[in-house]
């Protein structure tokens, strides 16, 4: 544990997952998939995306190759690297969820720990 983290607590709002789940009519949860470059991925992603968006939810697709040029620009393709990306998306897909959001993740998650 980093110094630092040990002064940190935890906030809650007013406002929890379940209201806002509520809110928006649906339930959030977090779709995520995974395999080798160019196995599809995004392409399924971005077609379930669509189809739950033709219904009415509130969703998101986190692109391995989107994150990469934004969130993760900062990271190369190391295991260590690796390991940071697929943590950071983890991170935001969470939160996304918590906001009540349908997330799709399409993302190489190269080690047996990641799934």
């Amino acid at each position: 544990m980093a110094i630092y983290e040990k002064h940190l607590v935890r906030s809650n709002g007013l406002v929890n997952k379940e209201c806002r789940a509520e809110k928006l009519n649906q339930k959030p949860y977090c779709i995520w998939l995974t395999g080798l470059s160019g196995s599809g991925k995004s392409t399924l992603a971005y077609a379930t995306e669509h189809e739950l968006y033709k219904k009415g939810k509130h969703v998101y697709v986190l692109d391995g190759d989107n994150i990469r040029q934004g969130l993760n620009c900062d990271l190369g393709f190391s295991n260590v690297d690796r390991n940071e990306s697929v943590r950071r998306v983890t991170e935001v897909a969470r939160l996304m969820v918590d906001a009540g959001l349908i997330v799709i993740v399409a993302f190489i998650s190269p080690f047996k720990t990641d799934l």
